[in-house]
């Protein structure tokens, strides 16, 4: 990692200024941008091909464009790296799209580069940039609380003030329940998180089994996965041979 320390006055007053550079982390954040570059133009192929085959509700520039800013959104990137174009012609609406040069160019020049500012203008800059490292947990857990399958914070769908303080009372009780699992796990050996571990247990598939010549049906789990066993142990669980779950004696 390289750094850069200056002062400059900000927010009334002078502070230690430091930009960063991390070239492993900018290598990953130009492919996970060019996965998601590609990702958006696969969607805005299907959404020209819909389009083109004057497709029911997608008629209307406005309620595409809207599609368009969801799927950026849920990918979260920016909606300015493609330029969409609509015309009218002889058979109907047609729809253009394509990347922006420049906007693409600008968000990669930024990988890898961190600017901090802080007041501690006594510290090393080694010991400011190790301070700032920290803050990935922080970052975590607010891009955790917009996944609508762990957290879901938002959007809102309550309209009175009891209900609203609910249900981010609930958000919160959740990012400490997934925090304590990614506790637990580590305890056990398991370093991971727990997006990864939930995503990874939902496909630990069971069925209900009813024997011959009874009626009380028993579940029965399927093989576990290697990383779905050092979940369960971690855990304290393991899944037998004749797919019940048991549990771990201390």
């Amino acid at each position: 990692m390289l750094a850069l320390r200056t002062r400059g006055e900000f927010w009334g007053a002078e502070r230690a200024v430091v930009v960063t550079w991390n070239p492993p982390t900018a290598r990953k954040q130009q492919l996970t941008f060019e996965r998601k570059l590609e990702q958006v133009r696969q969607e805005l192929l299907e959404m020209r091909t819909k389009v083109r085959e004057r497709m029911p509700h997608w008629r209307d520039p406005e309620a595409i464009w809207e599609r368009y800013f969801r799927v950026c959104e849920q990918l979260h990137v920016a909606s300015d790296l493609y330029d969409l174009e609509f015309t009218d012609d002889v058979d109907g609406l047609a729809m253009g799209f394509r990347k922006n040069a420049y906007r693409a160019g600008r968000a990669e020049l930024r990988f890898g580069k961190t600017v901090i500012i802080t007041d501690n203008t006594d510290w090393t800059t080694a010991e400011i940039v190790a301070a700032s490292l920290d803050r990935w947990q922080v970052e975590s857990h607010f891009r955790q609380s917009k996944e609508a399958d762990l957290v879901g914070a938002q959007p809102v769908r309550h309209w009175t003030d009891g209900k609203i303080r609910c249900h981010f009372f609930c958000c919160v009780a959740a990012l400490a329940y997934l925090r304590r699992l990614e506790l637990r796990l580590e305890a056990g050996g398991l370093k991971t998180t727990a997006n990864a571990t939930i995503d990874q247990m939902r496909h630990l598939h069971s069925v209900l089994m009813v024997a011959a010549g009874t009626r009380k049906p028993r579940r029965q789990l399927e093989t576990p996965t290697a990383t779905q066993r050092e979940v369960l142990r971690a855990l304290g669980w393991r899944v037998d041979d004749e797919g019940v779950l048991q549990q771990l004696q201390p």
